[in-house]
C-alpha cells in the first residue's frame, strides 16, 4: 500500500510540473480573435460570457457571431458621433440594444432577411450601422482610445437594459436631426404606435443638416416624376403642376400633387433625395429648389436633439423618456 501510495504521489508531481510549463508556454497568448466556422461565417470571441448575436455583415459577406454587448459598441460608433455628451450616447445604447433584442430570433424576432440566419445586418440602410475597429480607428485617427473608451462606457454602463411598452421591447426608429419636433409613426411607416408621439426637439437649428437646398433644372424635374410614374409635367408650367395639399402635425409635408397624382411625402422626399419631409419649393424661371429643414424621418429620437437634451443637463433616461412616451427602462434579462 505504501509503495502504491508513493508511485501515485510521483504520478501527480509529474503532472503538476507538466501543467506549469504549458501554462508558462502560453503565457501572453491570448484567444485568437477568430474561430472559422465555415466560408461564410465567422465567430468573434466575446469579453465575456454574454447574449450572442448574429450579425450579417454586409460590406466583407460574412455571418458574424459576437456578443451583443461588444455589437453594440460597433453600432454606438456608426450610428452616433463619439464626440457626443455621454448621456446621449447612453440614450443610444439602449435605444440600439432595444432595437436589436426586439429583432432577434431568440427574443421572437423575424431576424434579417438578408442572410440565413442573421439577426440584424450592418446596414444602417436596413436594419443598423455597424462598424468593425479597423473603421473606428480610421475615423477617429488620433482620437481612436479616447472615443472608444466613450463609447464602450455608454454601452457597458447600460448594460442589458432596453425600453418596453406594456412589457414587451418597443419598435426602435432613430434618426440624426429633427426640424424641431418628432413624427407620428404613422405618416411615414405602415402603422401608428402609441410611444411615437409628436413632441418637441428643439435647440438644433446649429446642427449641419438642419438647413438643406437642392436644385433641378425644370427638364431634369419633369423627367424625374415622369419616370417613376409614366406622367407628364410640363417644365414651363411646374409652378402650377405642382402643389403642396396637406401636412401633419409635426409640420411636415403629409401630401404633394404633381400634374395631378398626389402622393405621400415620403415618396416625393425619396423620390427627389431629400434630407427630410419638411420642406418648400421654389420655382424659378429655369430651375426648382427644395429647401428643407431636419435630417432624417422624424420618427423617434433625434440623435442632435439628444446631444442638446444632454447639455442642458438630462440623463439618458430621460432623454429616453422624452422621445419614446410610456416607455419602461429595464433589463431584458
Amino acid at each position: 500500500m505504501k509503495g502504491l501510495t508513493n508511485t501515485r504521489l510521483v504520478v501527480l508531481v509529474v503532472f503538476i510540473l507538466i501543467l506549469t510549463i504549458l501554462v508558462k508556454l502560453n503565457s501572453g497568448k491570448g484567444p485568437e480573435p477568430f474561430e472559422k466556422q465555415d466560408p461564410n461565417e465567422i465567430i468573434i470571441k466575446p469579453i465575456n460570457q454574454d447574449l450572442e448575436i448574429k450579425m450579417y455583415d454586409h460590406r466583407k459577406g460574412q455571418l458574424v457571431t459576437m456578443a451583443l454587448e461588444d455589437y453594440l459598441v460597433g453600432v454606438i460608433a456608426g450610428e452616433m458621433p463619439a464626440s457626443y455628451e455621454l448621456e446621449a450616447l447612453k440614450a443610444q445604447a439602449v435605444a440600439a440594444r432595444t432595437r436589436t433584442i426586439s429583432q432577434m430570433k431568440s427574443f421572437g424576432g423575424r431576424g434579417c432577411d438578408k442572410a440565413q440566419g442573421a439577426d440584424i445586418c450592418s446596414s444602417y440602410a436596413h436594419c443598423q450601422e455597424w462598424v468593425s475597429k479597423e473603421t473606428m480607428e480610421k475615423n477617429w485617427a488620433s482620437d481612436y482610445e479616447k472615443y472608444l473608451s466613450r463609447v464602450q462606457e455608454a454601452v457597458y454602463s447600460t448594460r442589458g437594459e432596453v425600453m418596453t411598452y406594456q412589457g414587451e421591447p418597443i419598435e426602435v426608429f432613430y434618426y440624426s436631426t429633427s426640424n424641431g419636433k418628432t413624427e407620428d409613426a404613422g405618416e411615414v411607416f405602415s402603422h401608428s404606435l402609441p410611444y411615437y408621439q409628436v413632441v418637441e426637439s428643439t435647440g438644433e437649428e446649429d446642427a449641419p443638416r438642419f438647413y438643406d437646398s437642392v436644385s433641378f433644372s425644370n427638364k431634369e424635374f419633369a423627367k424625374i416624376f415622369e419616370k417613376n410614374y409614366k406622367t407628364k409635367l410640363d417644365p414651363n408650367k411646374l409652378a402650377s403642376q405642382v402643389k403642396i395639399r396637406s401636412y401633419t402635425e409635426s409640420g411636415r409635408v403629409k401630401t404633394i400633387s404633381l400634374a395631378g397624382v398626389t402622393l405621400k411625402s415620403t415618396d416625393f422626399r425619396m423620390m427627389y433625395g431629400l434630407n427630410s419631409t419638411d420642406f418648400t419649393l421654389e420655382f424659378g424661371k429655369d430651375s426648382v429648389t427644395i429647401k428643407t429643414k431636419g435630417f432624417g424621418h422624424g420618427v423617434g429620437m433625434s440623435q442632435v436633439g439628444a446631444d442638446r437634451m444632454a447639455k442642458r443637463g438630462s440623463d439618458y433616461k430621460q432623454i429616453l423618456k422624452h422621445y419614446y412616451r410610456g416607455v419602461s427602462i429595464g433589463s431584458y434579462q
